[in-house]
């Protein structure tokens, strides 16, 4: 059998079905349109040649390893169906080529007709040496082999509805008929499933079921007192009747796919000319490397179970209701991340634009700086900047500048950095003292007088500073006509300061003069793309521009005209100038986008292009606003969360980035790009750089002055609390005083739900002080029809372990490492199996696909490398403290899956038991006590200067004593011999 799976060969067996066709043969059937022809080679490979057969389906053997059960896959699957013949072709084509592995995969995984498989002899290489014609992807040539061939028989796609409500009552009522009266049916349909509409009338809706369970077919209410009980989950346009569908990308992590082009909208047709240019923007997310083979990754991955049978152990027999002060909505916002911008009515300064006073000034965010002594950049030295960004946790600043290159945004230490300390005079301070008590008149004498001082005569930048203040007090005045003088002044002797150009604005405004408004503020945007007051100044001057423009086709046309420069400024880089031109665009529709739904969506679209220019200037709060706003205006268009998405991975907030970008992948159109996303973010969340993460990582130290002899620490694992009444009667007998100054270690497998677990895990924080814990196989598991599926909807089981850590923090149990006394760490090691250990008798079935109820990503024969790199972090923290340190101290580390290949694996299957990366880990902290799960076997076992022990609750058979005891593993010091404590 062929090898489909992450990383491993895939190549046809000798015996693969699928006869030899020479080229002429296959180009006669094309012209009789009697077969069907499959490009089997991935998206990376034919974009490098760009040339295919005519009409070819492209369905690379990724489609078999990553995405066999997508959607666009089935699709691909329902033509072939059809098919009298099938040719799969590669570009050479000899016997162990991979179209020798799809026809094999396509009759032994999808049940298609040995007889109909072929394979084009000697490839596409030659079939371009026999000169047959080639075409591309898509172009006319390909169209009209496509339409001979399979095209023509496309049957119009089902109407499918995913069923929400009745998740508390077992599934929603089903009548057999559409009348309200009509008798119910005893089953229920069950939350989750996916119905075809038969018929809709109003509300009520007759439905075939697809997948779930539930009466076969029946009447169901869409919707009851406003709350939905179903939802659409594809109405394909009529556009998209007879288009042939587009397979899916390989989405390897470490290359960047071809871009995904859905069948165009009205609204895409309007977006098109920006793909090109907004994918730029999007580049700055790029690729990911995350090891060997590359890694893929996916949003909810359902492996491919055609043949296959699932292994997923024993499950429990409870159920627990909902906690909800546990559950984290997927919009919720990151804590440190403000919430957009509220715009200001206008700008009117409640002082002067004055300098600071004669005290040193210190070098801070919106300050002027000088850059003194960069030896990098030595072109810059001596130029004066803008202070954007200070990252405190490294110290430096981020500070924009003009300089030979255009405007930089550029990384500077604090030494290199002069803050720019205002000049004053006498006059100037009268002038600012009298603005501000609103001697209006006295100010603009002081400032008048200040002109004339020495100090403004010898210094431009400061006599630019007077006559913007005395702008400012013109302004206020109402004098506008003498504001726009003094504005028009400082914008001559300072051209490039963005408050001369802004005075300069707000005085044209108010005088009617809304072109030249508009002019000045976008001068002052480019040199400060991120002053509220600058933008609403623009927007206001670009709205009095159009005010008279009651057409909407017009505006429409215009607002298509400031997005087009919009599109140029991004390409040459100018994001400032960028920002200014969507402004426009923004302002220009705003006014008559209400009511309209592809107004609305231009809307979005110019917002989520401001939100790409603003994240190329890493101004991640403006670009989140701007992708918040896109998604308010259209709220299943995919761009806008994918904007939102990489905003908060800007900020290092991966948790909450890859969240977004999965829900972006649920979108049409979305999937490519969102996947290639959310692989960097996916692998960016272990490396523990988010401020949530760093938080949680501050509770390491928080025991660590407290005596060695002060708490005791002791090991359970393979709890399974959601296994019958006896389980929670045993932990709920515990002991409420005897461990309350003591730590608990649970190595996993607590419950197969995340309401089981945290009941657990609260139960236990009741009675110990602290609570350590690693989630197992079982804790993974997205059980169907548990609220895991239809409430809490986890896309996949790192989503869920997500929540898991969200629900630690919230009740105080953790799943991070910690130094619980003074030199005593408990070391939580996460993990998950990899198919590295045959183990005794071990005997090879591909049919069998382990933990099936988890949905990895990566894959699961990727998942453990996630978890080692998360585990990575801690290894050399607690390393780096021991260094420091000169003594290792006591370290007791635990996991749920077994670390070593000398550990017996008992009656589970070995394949799915062992994580064996995770020994080095142990053994480099210096651990000599591990405990691990998994098994149900209670043993002891000394290797390698290491005590590994297992204390399950459980049995072989999911058996339990009522007395079951704890392990303990510490008290003053680690126990040479482990032994059971009582826990009553």
């Amino acid at each position: 059998m062929a090898a489909f799976g992450c990383s491993r060969p895939v190549q046809a067996d000798e015996d693969a079905p699928g006869v030899f066709v020479p080229p002429h043969k296959v180009a006669a059937w094309l012209e009789e349109g009697s077969c069907v022809v499959v490009d089997v080679r991935e998206e990376t490979e034919r974009n490098m040649g760009g040339m295919m057969l005519p009409g070819a389906l492209s369905m690379g053997m990724g489609h078999i390893m990553f995405g066999a059960n997508k959607p666009e896959t089935e699709k691909l699957l329902d033509t072939l169906r059809k098919a009298e013949r099938i040719v799969c072709y590669t570009d050479n084509g000899v016997p162990e080529s991979r179209c020798g592995a799809m026809c094999q995969w396509l009759v032994e995984n999808k049940g298609l007709s040995e007889k109909a498989m072929h394979r084009l002899q000697g490839g596409l290489k030659a079939w371009k040496e026999q000169g047959l014609e080639t075409c591309r992807d898509g172009d006319a040539e390909w169209s009209r082999a496509a339409e001979r061939c399979w095209m023509g028989r496309l049957e119009p796609p089902r109407q499918l509805w995913e069923v929400v409500g009745g998740a508390d009552k077992g599934g929603v009522l089903v009548r057999e008929g559409k009348e309200l009266a009509s008798a119910a049916v005893e089953e229920r349909l069950s939350t989750g499933a996916h119905i075809e509409e038969l018929q809709l009338l109003g509300i009520r809706l007759c439905y075939r079921r697809v997948t779930g369970s539930g009466p076969e077919t029946g009447w169901i209410s869409t919707e009851i007192k406003d709350k939905a009980l179903a939802n659409r989950i594809r109405s394909p346009p009529k556009s998209e009747q007879k288009v042939p569908p587009k397979p899916l990308p390989s989405v390897e992590a470490a290359k960047a796919p071809a871009e995904f082009k859905p069948e165009p909208r009205v609204a895409d047709k309007l977006e098109a000319k920006l793909e090109e240019v907004v994918r730029a923007a999007d580049d700055g997310i790029g690729d990911v490397a995350v090891g060997e083979g590359g890694v893929e990754a996916h949003a909810s991955v359902n492996n491919d179970m055609t043949g296959k049978t699932a292994v997923n152990d024993q499950v429990g027999s409870l159920t627990f209701d909902d906690d909800e002060d546990a559950f984290v909505p997927d919009d919720e916002k990151p804590e440190d991340i403000p919430p957009p911008p509220e715009p200001a009515a206008e700008e009117t300064p409640a002082a002067p634009a004055a300098g600071a006073s004669a005290a040193p000034a210190q070098v801070a965010v919106g300050g002027q700086v000088e850059i003194r002594g960069l030896k990098s950049r030595a072109d810059i030295n001596g130029c004066r900047a803008t202070v954007v960004l200070h990252d405190k946790e490294s110290g430096r600043f981020e500070v924009r500048v003009e300089g030979p290159k255009g405007q930089e945004t550029i990384r500077c230490k604090p030494e290199n950095l002069a803050a720019v300390v205002a000049k004053q005079s006498a006059n100037k301070a009268k002038g600012d003292a009298a603005f501000k008590q609103g001697h209006l008149e006295q100010a603009i004498s002081a400032y008048k007088a200040a002109l004339e001082d020495k100090e403004a005569k010898e210094d431009t930048e400061f006599a630019a500073t007077i006559q913007s203040n005395l702008a400012a007090t013109y302004a206020k005045k109402g004098d506008h006509e003498a504001a726009l003088k003094a504005a028009q002044a400082a914008v001559k002797l300072r051209p490039n300061w963005s408050k001369g150009h802004s005075r300069a604005g707000l005085s044209f405004l108010q005088l009617g003069r809304a072109a030249e408004a508009q002019a000045s503020y976008i001068k002052a945007v480019q040199f400060e793309p991120t002053v509220d007051g600058y933008l609403v100044g623009l927007r206001q001057a670009t709205e009095q521009l159009h005010e008279r423009a009651t057409n909407a086709t017009n505006r429409q046309i215009e607002a298509e005209k400031a997005k087009s420069e919009g599109n140029a400024a991004l390409k040459n880089g100018n994001m400032p100038l960028a920002v200014a031109h969507y402004t426009m665009a923004l302002a220009i529709i705003g006014p008559a986008a209400n009511g309209s739904q592809s107004m609305q969506q231009n809307l979005a679209i110019y917002a989520s292009n401001r939100s790409a220019a603003f994240a190329k200037l890493q101004q991640w709060e403006w670009a989140l606003a701007d992708g918040e706003s896109a998604k308010r205006s259209s709220p299943n268009w995919f761009k806008a969360y994918l904007r939102i998405g990489a905003a908060y991975l800007g900020r290092n907030h991966a948790e909450h980035a890859y969240k977004t970008f999965l829900s972006a992948a649920d979108l049409q159109g979305g999937y490519q790009e969102a996947m290639r996303d959310a692989a960097q973010a996916l692998w960016s969340i272990p490396r523990l750089e988010s401020p949530i993460a760093r938080k949680r990582v501050q509770r390491f130290s928080e025991d660590a002055q407290k005596s060695p002899s002060s708490a005791r620490i002791f090991a359970i694992s393979d709890v399974h609390i959601d296994h019958g009444d006896s389980v929670v009667r045993w932990a709920e007998g515990i002991s409420a005083t005897e461990f309350k100054n003591d730590v608990l270690i649970v190595a996993g497998d607590l419950g197969d739900t995340f309401n089981a677990i945290q009941i657990g895990l609260k139960i236990f924080k009741r009675k110990f002080r602290r609570v350590f814990y690693v989630p197992g196989n079982h804790d993974m598991w997205i059980r169907p029809n548990t609220q895991d599926a239809t409430k809490l909807k986890f896309k996949d089981s790192i989503c869920k372990l997500l929540a898991l850590l969200d629900m630690c923090e919230k009740i105080g149990a953790e799943m991070m490492p910690a130094e619980v006394m003074r030199g005593v760490f408990v070391v939580p090691l996460l993990s998950w199996w990899s198919s590295s250990v045959m183990g005794a008798g071990y005997v090879s079935d591909d049919t069998l696909v382990y933990d099936a109820f988890c949905k990895w990503p990566m894959g699961d024969q990727v998942a453990h490398k996630w978890f080692v790199n998360w585990n990575d972090y801690f290894v050399q923290k607690l390393q780096k403290l021991q260094k420091e340190r000169g003594q290792k101290g006591e370290v007791v580390t635990f996991s749920h899956f077994l670390p070593h290949e000398s550990l017996p694996a008992g009656g589970a299957p070995s394949l799915a038991s062992y994580s064996i990366e995770l020994q080095s880990q142990i053994e480099g902290v210096g651990a000599k006590t591990h405990i691990w799960g998994h098994t149900h076997c209670n043993a002891a076992y000394q290797l390698n200067g290491v005590m590994y022990q297992q204390h399950s609750l459980m049995g072989a058979e999911y058996g339990h004593s009522p007395h079951a005891k704890f392990l303990k593993v510490y008290d003053g010091a680690l126990v040479q011999q482990p032994r059971s404590h009582d826990v009553y």
